[in-house]
């Protein structure tokens, strides 16, 4: 992985250096079983506006209006799904009657639009404004899709796996950095070399499902991690909070 990180930026947020990358490009990928992506996607809660009758709200999809299809949006953050219903609202949109938030498993959506659609690639996911941002800054230039952050060895051009093996990659940066922060604090010397890499969701779930055995073993390593603010508002709900 020598030679993958296009440029440097430099950020406030931990004193790292935040590299961007387009190594996780769409194209490049691998055949991983329908069976192990939903192990994987097991541990993402996501979050869908549903009516009274259970169903969800949808977008249309397709390069043309015969193409076009419905598919659920797929909210990866509580309150981009609580705005989007404040939005709807203000403006007397007739979606809002009766709707409320749903909270299901990733696998769960992503298995459904698997036998429900031509392919679960169609599912729409809306990522949370302030980590669209950030991934902005990181790559430099405007964001399209979900971010995933990773910590990488600048030096080595390597990901930073975990003691088991993994590779962690984190739907918030500022959880990432958390976990950066208690490594430099046993490891100083290190705060040079580690960097935060952004792709996105949606690149990793495709390279996941299509088949390129150049990526095979890295791509099994992943492993995806929910931002904590989010299990915390479960948690919350578990509770009888709001």
């Amino acid at each position: 992985m020598q030679g993958i990180f296009r440029r440097l930026a430099s950020t406030g947020l931990t004193g790292l250096a935040i590299a961007s990358c387009a190594l996780m490009a769409p194209d490049p990928a691998l055949a991983l079983s329908e069976q192990e992506i939903l192990e994987k996607l097991e541990s993402v809660p996501v979050f869908l506006i549903v009516n009274g009758d259970g169903q969800s709200l949808t977008a249309s999809v397709g390069e043309t209006e015969e193409e076009q299809v419905q598919v659920p949006l797929v909210f990866i953050n509580s309150i981009e799904a609580e705005n989007f219903l404040a939005a709807a609202a203000e403006e007397n949109s007739p979606i809002v009657e009766g709707a409320q938030l749903a909270v299901l498993p990733l696998n769960e959506v992503y298995s459904e639009a698997s036998s429900q659609l031509d392919s679960p690639d169609t599912l729409v996911y809306v990522p949370s404004t302030q980590s669209v941002q950030q991934a902005s800054q990181i790559a430099q230039q405007e964001f399209q899709g979900v971010p995933l952050y990773a910590a990488v060895d600048l030096e080595q051009g390597q990901y930073l796996l975990t003691s088991d093996n993994t590779l962690p990659m984190f739907f918030s940066l500022a959880d990432l950095q958390s976990q950066v922060s208690v490594l430099l604090e046993n490891n100083p010397a290190m705060e040079e070399v580690i960097g935060v890499e952004v792709t996105t969701f949606e690149g990793i779930l495709r390279n996941m499902a299509a088949n390129d055995p150049d990526i095979d073993d890295f791509l099994e390593l992943v492993q995806f991690v929910p931002a904590s603010e989010t299990l915390q508002y479960l948690e919350s709900l578990s509770n009888g909070g709001n």
